[in-house]
């Protein structure tokens, strides 16, 4: 059994916080999975408020996040402070690796 959704790769549709949850609910889990390559550009520019709205919308119906971001010291100084501070909470984290990421969604399922 899948313990969470992935959104896959190559989506023709940009990617929409709203859609996102709606998936999660539709699909019967309460975790999503992000692969560095479907997050828009968007994501990691935190002045377009797009980061905030996804995790406020998955955070309002208690969906957990992981996201696959390899090397967020590639990124700006404030999507690596948004990066550590997420990954201090239980509800989003971002890991260097697919694998990595899958562990956590899978050892906190149901919680």
């Amino acid at each position: 059994m899948t313990t969470f959704y992935e959104i896959p790769a190559g989506a023709e549709a940009p990617l929409d916080a709203t859609e996102v949850v709606t998936q999660c609910i539709e699909s019967g889990t309460g975790a999503v999975l992000f692969d560095r390559a479907t997050l828009p550009a968007s994501f990691f520019d935190l002045s377009t408020g797009f980061a905030g709205e996804l995790l406020r919308k998955l955070g309002m119906y208690g969906i957990r996040m992981a996201a696959v971001v390899p090397e967020p010291s590639r990124c700006s100084r404030s999507f690596q402070d948004f990066v550590r501070e997420a990954n201090r909470g239980r509800q989003f984290r971002f890991f260097p690796t697919r694998d990595e990421a899958i562990e956590w969604l899978q050892s906190t399922a149901g919680s």
